[in-house]
């Protein structure tokens, strides 16, 4: 089974999210491992929304306890500026260029390249179950993997990889990712006489403002950092002549523990409380769009262990271990459960993903195809 190869035939099928979805690289999926599991292997099947499956692969053991390589088919979209077809897949000076190259059709190559492998050798159940889940909406809502927490092929017991591109770390621990849609109300008035009103643009600045000094002063994380904020979108008013009565933005934060939703919602309406002894007559409502928590880092954690063990042992070093910067998910399924066994390792780079020309580097292919041998080797004893 060639990783490389296999890399490449994945990046020449469309995926996009939104787009074209998940659809035919899971009819490609199934179709090749139709040619290489055993007889007591098994496929399944969920059809999330139309067109858009979950697709697993189970080689079942003489234990319940299982190693999931849980890795998403969906990409973002194209974008513009591409020097390269996004999905020519072409390999260039020891790189494959194409939209999804890190993110994370790679590591969906090395592991499922990896898995095959394994259970075409495998004559007879295993000592322990493996399986391979090919996830979709990863790059939206995630809810395949939500989808497959609700089916119960993945749960707090279960020691669960993702392929995301680490940069070569193992990558452990995730800030709480945190969505608003934040509003300010104010009172409209004639522009020559302003006073008569309530500014709900003047107020939103002084909100933003003194959210992002607070945010910024937040307890930082020993291990994933410091919290921070982005403001992605804003919207308000309707012509220069009138003050206006509303204004929102979209907010988005990225928080280490111990804050929660109710901590960052009640500091939004602190910062419009303080606006508004500013400009009289402001109130705010805060609706939260998106809640998923943070994940804390785990020493102790058994896939951890085995992962450093099979990164040394494939390439002789000892790997670093580092929070990952944003959600994955593996990250959902820990934030649901409290699963402390989930984690991230994968080729390619997070810096190149979702941008032109993005690409990853065959070394690094074939450096996460021989950990994750390295790792099943482990796992099966």
């Amino acid at each position: 089974m060639d990783p490389v190869t296999l890399t490449q035939k994945l990046v020449q099928i469309e995926s996009t999210d939104p787009g074209t979805g998940e659809e035919q690289v899971a009819d490609f999926l199934e179709a090749l491992a139709a040619q290489h599991l055993p007889d007591f292997a098994r496929t399944e099947r969920l059809e999330v929304l139309p067109g858009r499956p979950l697709v697993r692969f189970v080689l079942p053991g003489r234990s319940a306890e299982e190693l999931v390589f849980l890795c998403h088919m969906d990409t973002v979209p194209f974008g513009h500026e591409w020097t390269r077809d996004p999905l020519g897949a072409e390999l260039v000076n020891g790189r494959i260029y194409g939209r999804g190259a890190c993110d994370m059709k790679s590591g969906l190559a090395c592991a499922f390249a990896a898995f095959l492998e394994q259970a075409e050798a495998c004559t007879e159940p295993p000592a322990k179950t493996v399986q391979f889940i090919a996830s979709m909406d990863e790059e939206a809502d995630m809810r395949g993997v939500e989808s497959a927490l609700a089916a119960g092929w993945i749960g707090r017991d279960s020691r669960v990889l993702d392929a995301e591109p680490t940069d070569g770390c193992i990558q452990t621990a995730h800030k709480g990712r945190y969505w608003f849609r934040y509003t300010m109300h104010g009172k409209a008035a004639h522009a020559s006489e302003p006073w008569t009103g309530a500014d709900a643009i003047a107020g939103m600045a002084l909100a933003l403002s003194s959210v992002r000094r607070t945010v910024a002063r937040l307890e930082s994380d020993p291990f994933l950092g410091k919290s921070t904020v982005t403001f992605g979108s804003i919207s308000g008013g309707t012509q220069p002549y009138q003050v206006p009565d509303t204004c929102t933005v979209t907010v988005d934060m990225r928080v280490v523990p111990p804050y929660t939703i109710p901590d960052m919602t009640a500091l939004l309406e602190t910062a419009a409380d303080e606006a508004a002894e500013q400009i009289p007559g402001l109130s705010c409502t805060v609706e939260v769009t998106g809640n998923r928590p943070p994940v804390p880092h785990h020493e102790d954690s058994e896939l951890l262990r085995l992962m450093k063990n099979s990164v040394k042992a494939a390439t002789g070093k000892e790997a670093d271990v580092t929070a990952f910067p944003g959600y994955t998910d593996t990250a959902v399924l820990a934030g649901t459960t409290g699963n402390p066994n989930t984690l991230s390792y994968g080729p390619g780079s997070l810096s190149l993903a979702h941008k032109p020309d993005e690409y990853v580097e065959v070394a690094d292919i074939e450096r996460c195809y021989n950990v994750y041998r390295a790792l099943l080797a482990e796992w099966l004893g």
